[in-house]
Parts: structure tokens; sequence; C-alpha cells
């Protein structure tokens, strides 16, 4: 079944690994002493880890199988009076959960034909990071092997026999030998979210977790740092571990009524027609109105401001 397993990713561009599904447990129990250690924040660790935490933890000989799926970014036209909008989403936003599932079951008929497979829902990164699946980057973002941090982790438990890999798993999450002496996410960072006090990000003063949530902008946040429609790629961008981010169309594109609506929407609250609703939930982003009308309008307000210095 290994042979399969390994064959089946190979053959999809994917990178794979598995272990013993205790390493889930052990994921969470860094996660909790970093808590308590202060090192994260309560308002993230309440808004992002807690939830999925509290999943139960897999039962004893099961196994955890974690496979890192190339991830374009996607553009989303929005039209406007004064021209469209090409906005980036970032990998992993689009068809997040269907993806995860055409994953399954892809893998359930051609690499573990006939295998039990549940869906883990938990932070996947950490679970991959001891698995030896991906590095940390300084950003603390996961890297894979010869698909940099463009990927998607997509994380099962199975019953199914599988001995453990060579080599074991790592015994704790390790940096890119490229961060060594390397500084230039740190400088890319427009929030100082990646900082010289520690490796641990303060994810808090990230893009990606402020531009996610509803809610104003918090006065410390430069108007500069918006460039994507959701999340943040700076850091992504800029670091020489990573090959060129691949960009397509998303296929999905806002009429200027429904551009309007969104950007109306801040103030007013979701909207329920049901064009807009489809084309959010085709990009991952159900009810998300007030959410990407507050992010639309500074994409706008930064185009505007480009345009202002090239003209002056």
């Amino acid at each position: 079944m290994i042979e399969a397993l390994q064959r089946w990713a190979r053959e999809r561009g994917y990178a794979v690994a598995w272990g013993p599904g205790e390493e889930v447990e052990r994921a969470r129990a860094e996660i909790r002493a970093r808590l308590a250690n202060g090192e994260l924040d309560d308002g993230f660790f309440a808004s992002e880890l807690a939830p999925l935490g509290a999943a139960p933890i897999p039962a004893a000989g099961r196994t955890v199988i974690v496979v890192a799926t190339p991830a374009p970014a996607h553009l989303v036209r929005f039209e406007l009076a004064e021209g469209a909008l090409d906005a980036v989403l970032p990998p992993t936003y689009l068809r997040y959960r269907p993806h995860f599932e055409e994953v399954r079951q892809d893998l359930g008929r051609h690499g573990m034909p006939g295998a039990r497979l549940d869906h883990l829902d938990w932070p996947l990164k950490a679970v991959a990071a001891r698995l030896g699946l991906v590095r940390y980057g300084r950003n603390n973002v996961g890297y894979a092997p010869g698909l940099g941090s463009w990927v998607q982790l997509c994380g099962f438990l199975t019953d199914a026999p599988l001995d453990p890999p060579a080599p074991a798993p790592a015994a704790a999450p390790s940096l890119l030998d490229e961060c060594d002496g390397c500084q230039i996410c740190t400088a890319a960072c427009p929030t100082g979210a990646i900082a010289d006090d520690r490796v641990l990000l303060h994810a808090e003063r990230c893009v990606t977790w402020i531009n996610e949530n509803p809610g104003p902008w918090p006065d410390w946040l430069p108007a500069w740092a918006h460039t994507c429609l959701l999340g943040c790629l700076e850091c992504q961008r800029a670091c020489p571990a990573n090959p060129p981010l691949p960009v397509v169309a998303s296929g999905v594109e806002f009429t200027a009524a429904e551009t309007a609506t969104l950007l109306a929407a801040e103030q007013a609250g979701p909207r329920a027609e049901s064009g807009i609703r489809a084309k959010l939930a085709w990009l991952g982003q159900p009810y998300a109105e007030p959410v990407l009308g507050r992010n639309l309008t500074a994409l706008l307000a930064a185009r505007r401001r480009a345009c202002q210095s090239k003209s002056s």
C-alpha cells in the first residue's frame, strides 16, 4: 500500500507523509505550550486555533496522512466605472473544502484503494512539520520540497496498515537552511509581524489574520499593506526559497452592480443576493460580503494612490 500511496502522489505532483496518529496530539501540545508561555496572542488563539484544537484526539493505532498539493493564486475581477480591478486571492482560499474532499476521494480510489479515510480538521501545518513533510520559513509558512510554500495541505486519518516511514518523523519542526542569516521576509513584512526577537510569528500583527476577520482596520495598520483581496503574499513572494508564484484566472467576475453592492456591504452588512452568494461560495468565502467589501475598498484606495503618484 505504501508503494501505491507514493506512486499516487508522485504522478500528481504531490508530496505526502504519514506517521502515527499520536503526532496530532504532540502538535497540539506544542501549541498549548506556546500559549502558556505567552508566545501566542490570546485573541489569535481563541479565533484560529482553539476551535480546531477541540476536535477529538485520533484513536490509538490510527495513522495520520498529510498531502501537500500545488496551489496557485487566483485573480478575481471586479468591474468598476474607473476600470476593472483584478484582485489577487492567494493560494488555498478558492474551493478549499471541495478540493480537500476531491483529494480524499482520489486517494481512496487510486492511492489507498478500499481504505477508510477521515478528514483531519486541525492546524495541518503543525502536523505536517512533525511528519517532516514541510519545514518552516522564518515567516512561519510551511515549505514542501520542490513545491515551496505554494501548497494546500490536506490531512486524513486512516486505519489502513502503513509502516512507519524512513526516516522517522521529525522530533521537532525546523527552519529552512535558506533562512540562516536571511532577513528578506522580515524586511518585506508591512506590519513587523516577522520580528528579530523570536522565530514564532507575531500572528496578531499579520495582515492575513487582520483582513480575514470583520471589523475596522487597526490604527497602526499602514494603508499600503493591502495587496490582496484576502490574506497577504508579501513575505512569500520575496522569499528566495520559493519558486515563482503561479497566478491563474479564477473565472469569477463581479459586475459593476455586484461590485457596488460589495463595496456598500462593509457598512450595510451581508446582502442575500443569489448571484453574489454563488460567486462567493465558489471562492470559498460564503457570507463574507462585509469583509470583502472592506478589503476591496482598501485595494481601490491603494490603486488610486498609485495612479496619483504616477501622474504627479
